[in-house]
């Protein structure tokens, strides 16, 4: 598999993220209870993503102890270290890899609040610390 390949896509992002946002293990039927009321994923088609998360080694599991047939799920990665990896492949497909030109173009797209800019000063500071 390829770079890009490994990593989560849409759908699979919205199982990462119930377990995420949950925050321990659950279970295939525990994290089809907890997707988004606007998601259309069957129990059929979150096996289906779980399976192919755990093949990319973003999921791992443990089997329930009182129940052999139970799996527990929980995400190898974190969101952040995700997000990051995604951004990267993101600057790779769109924009050559240039950050600097994938950075202007998400900030161009809508206005940021002050304290979105602060933060972003913020974030410029430390780059330039860490060079």
């Amino acid at each position: 598999m390829t770079k890009e390949e490994m990593l989560p896509s849409e759908s699979e992002w919205m199982i990462m993220e119930t377990l995420w946002r949950c925050g321990h293990d659950l279970t295939s039927a525990q994290i089809c209870d907890k997707l988004p009321k606007s998601s259309t994923m069957t129990q059929r088609m979150v096996r289906v993503l779980i399976n192919r998360l755990c093949k990319k080694g973003m999921l791992t599991y443990t089997i329930d102890p009182d129940d052999s047939r139970v799996y527990h799920y929980m995400p190898v990665k974190s969101r952040e270290e995700c997000r990051k990896a995604k951004s990267s492949a993101f600057a790779e497909s769109f924009f050559e890899g240039n950050r600097l030109s994938a950075a202007f173009t998400l900030l161009d797209t809508g206005n940021l609040s002050d304290d979105q800019i602060k933060e972003l000063e913020n974030i410029l500071s430390r780059a330039k610390k860490n060079k």
